[in-house]
C-alpha cells in the first residue's frame, strides 16, 4: 500500500513539474493604444495605430521644450477572449510617467504592458510662421529655419545700402523679441549678411539676413493651394507703369489668359494676385453654399504661365508648377484595407459594416473598366426582413452583437494641403425599387430606391456616430441638411452624388462629385480636418430603408483641383 502511494505521489508531482515547464493555456492577446494626450497648447494630429505613434501639433506660442501634458488615455484590442474592458485598461501600465512638463525637441518613448509590450512613441511638430520682406522685393522669400537664413532680392539696380525691411517675422507672434529690431534694420545697408538675434521663451537664436539683387523679372511669391492664391511681382519701369502695364495668368495648355489684380507699384516693382472666383446658390434646405469656379485662382498640380504686358504687348513670361495634389488613402481600393474584413473597429482609413453575421456587404471585386487589380463591391443583404445596406465608408464600424446596434463613426484624421474643388470616382449601380422600410425612412416601399456616394471635409473634434440595427437607429445626418453637427463640429464643405437608376452598360463608369462649401474662409487645416466619404447602395440604410438587391462597385477615388 506504502509502495501505491509513493508511486502516486511521483507521478502527480512528475505531472505538476511538466505543467510549470509547459503552461498550455496562453495569456490573452490584448492590443495596447494610446487612446488621446491632453494639454494646453497642442492638438493630437494624428494617431497612428498601425505605426503606434502620436503626433502632437503644438500651438506657435507653445515652448517645445516644456509642453505639458496634462492625461494620457489607453485603449485596449481584445483578440479571442472576452474580458471586460475598463476592468483591463485599469491594469494598464506604462515604462515610463506620461503626464508632466516634457522638452519634445525628442520624442518621449515609451512601453505599454499588460500580458503582452506594445512600444509606442510621442512626438511634436511645430508650425511657426516667418517673413522677411523688403521694400522693392521680387519673388519669394527664402527662409531656412535649419540653418537659420532668411533671403530676398531685389533687382539689379537695388542701393543695397538703404534697404527698407517692411516685414520681420522669425519667432511666435506677441512673444518673440529682435535685436535689431525691425526698425533699426530699415533704411540700413545690406551689402552683406546682416545678423539679428530672435529671442522666445528665454532661448536666442542667432538668425543671418540677406538681401541680394537678381536679373529676373516676374518672379512668383506667397502660393497657397488651399487658399487658392498667389502673388506675382514684376520689375516695371516708370515708364512702363505709365504705359500700362498688367500681369495675366493661365493653366498652361489654356487659349484663354486671365487677368490678375494689381495690389501696388513700389520701388520699380508692379505686384498683382491671383485669387478664386465662386458661385453662389442655395441648396434645397435653403442653405447658401460656394462653389469653386474652374480656372480661376491657383490650384494644385497644374502648372501656370504668366506674362507682363505693356502697352498690351507681351514683354516678359514665366512658367511655374503648382504643388501637386494629395491622394486619398486607399482610393485605390487595392491590397487589403480593412473594409474588406469584419476587423473594422479600429481601422485608420476605409471601414464597412462586414460582421460576424454580414461580412457580404463590402468585399473585393473585379469589374470591367477598373483600374487595378481590382475594385470595391457593396452588396445589400437582407436576414429575417431586415435590410442590410452594402457600405463602405472612411471612418470605423463596431459590431456588438445580435442584441445589440452596429455603430459607424465617421470620419478619418486627413492632413489637407491643397483645396480640391470635387472627388472623382468610378462607379457601377444596380438600383430597384425599395422592398424594406422598417423604421419609417423617406421612401416608400415600391418607390424607386437611391444609391448614394458624397464626401465632406469637416472640422470635427470626434468622428460622428450613427448606429442602426434591431433597435431604433440614431444619430442619422446628412452634409446638405445641416453646416454644423452638435458633438461633432463644422462641416466645411461637401459634395453628394445620388444613384436612382441602374447604370447603363457593363463597365464602371466616371463620376465627378462637386464640392459645395459652406465655409469658404477657413483656415488652413494643419492636420487638424478630417474626412469623410460614404458609400452605399441605400442612401436610406440606416432606417432599413431601400432594397435588398442593390450592388454598387466603386474604384479609383481622387480628388479635383
Amino acid at each position: 500500500m506504502t509502495r501505491y502511494l509513493k508511486t502516486a505521489f511521483a507521478a502527480a508531482a512528475a505531472l505538476l513539474a511538466a505543467s510549470c515547464i509547459s503552461n498550455d493555456i496562453p495569456y490573452p492577446v490584448i492590443e495596447l493604444r494610446i487612446a488621446n494626450v491632453e494639454g494646453p497648447g497642442f492638438t493630437v494630429s494624428e494617431n497612428n495605430a498601425a505605426s503606434r505613434v502620436v503626433t502632437l501639433a503644438l500651438d506657435e506660442a507653445t515652448d517645445i521644450r516644456n509642453v505639458k501634458i496634462d492625461a494620457v488615455t489607453y485603449d485596449a484590442v481584445i483578440h479571442s477572449v472576452e474580458l471586460d474592458k475598463a476592468e483591463i485598461l485599469k491594469q494598464v501600465r506604462s515604462s515610463r510617467e506620461l503626464t508632466g512638463t516634457f522638452n519634445l525637441l525628442s520624442p518621449i518613448y515609451t512601453t505599454l504592458s499588460l500580458y503582452q509590450d506594445y512600444d509606442w512613441t510621442i512626438r511634436a511638430t511645430q508650425t511657426i510662421e516667418r517673413r522677411f520682406n523688403v521694400t522693392g522685393q521680387i519673388g519669394a522669400t527664402e527662409i531656412d529655419a535649419e540653418s537659420r537664413t532668411a533671403k530676398v532680392y531685389v533687382p539689379d539696380n537695388t542701393d543695397l545700402k538703404h534697404i527698407e525691411v517692411s516685414e520681420l517675422k522669425l519667432g511666435p507672434a506677441g512673444i518673440t523679441t529682435y535685436s535689431p529690431t525691425l526698425e533699426e534694420l530699415s533704411g540700413s545697408s545690406f551689402e552683406s549678411v546682416r545678423f539679428v538675434d530672435v529671442t522666445c521663451h528665454g532661448i536666442t537664436e542667432r538668425w543671418m539676413l540677406y538681401v541680394e539683387t537678381s536679373n529676373v523679372k516676374i518672379a512668383l511669391r506667397d502660393p497657397d493651394v488651399w487658399k487658392n492664391t498667389a502673388t506675382i511681382t514684376a520689375l516695371v519701369s516708370a515708364g512702363e507703369y505709365a504705359s500700362g502695364a498688367a500681369l495675366e495668368y493661365r493653366i498652361k495648355g489654356d487659349t484663354e489668359w486671365q487677368a490678375m489684380q494689381e495690389s501696388g507699384y513700389d520701388a520699380g516693382i508692379l505686384t498683382a494676385t491671383i485669387a478664386p472666383e465662386w458661385d453662389t446658390a442655395t441648396n434645397p434646405k435653403k442653405l447658401t453654399v460656394y462653389k469653386l469656379v474652374p480656372k480661376k485662382g491657383f490650384f494644385a498640380g497644374h502648372t501656370y504661365e504668366f506674362r507682363l504686358l505693356v502697352g498690351g504687348e507681351e514683354t516678359e513670361t514665366m512658367e511655374y508648377a503648382a504643388p501637386s495634389g494629395q491622394i486619398i488613402p486607399g482610393g485605390d481600393m487595392e491590397g487589403s484595407p480593412s473594409c474588406f474584413t469584419t476587423n473594422n473597429k479600429e481601422t485608420e482609413t476605409w471601414g464597412s459594416g462586414n460582421n460576424t453575421a454580414k461580412s457580404s456587404l463590402c468585399t473585393k471585386a473585379t469589374f470591367e473598366g477598373m483600374q487595378g487589380s481590382q475594385c470595391a463591391k457593396l452588396t445589400a443583404s437582407v436576414t429575417l426582413k431586415i435590410l442590410a445596406s452594402g457600405n463602405l465608408f472612411f471612418g470605423t464600424f463596431n459590431f456588438q452583437g445580435f442584441t445589440g446596434p452596429g455603430t459607424v463613426g465617421f470620419g478619418q484624421k486627413y492632413n489637407y494641403t491643397a483645396r480640391p474643388s470635387a472627388l472623382k470616382v468610378l462607379y457601377h449601380a444596380t438600383v430597384g425599387t425599395v422592398d424594406q422600410n422598417k423604421y419609417n425612412g423617406p421612401l416608400a416601399v415600391g418607390e424607386q430606391d437611391i444609391s448614394q456616394i458624397f464626401v465632406c471635409i469637416v472640422d470635427w473634434s470626434a468622428r460622428r456616430e450613427v448606429t442602426s440595427g434591431l433597435i431604433t437607429p440614431s444619430g442619422m445626418w446628412s452634409p446638405a441638411e445641416q453646416t454644423n453637427l452638435e458633438g461633432s463640429g463644422n462641416i466645411i464643405a461637401y459634395g453628394i452624388l445620388p444613384i436612382n437608376k441602374t447604370t447603363a452598360g457593363n463597365s464602371l463608369v466616371p463620376a465627378e462629385i462637386p464640392l459645395l462649401y459652406y465655409d469658404k474662409e477657413a483656415a488652413a487645416p494643419t492636420g487638424k480636418y478630417t474626412l469623410v466619404i460614404s458609400c452605399s447602395t441605400s442612401a436610406y440604410g440606416d432606417y432599413m430603408n431601400g432594397c435588398t438587391e442593390n450592388v454598387l462597385y466603386v474604384d479609383d477615388f481622387e480628388w479635383v483641383y
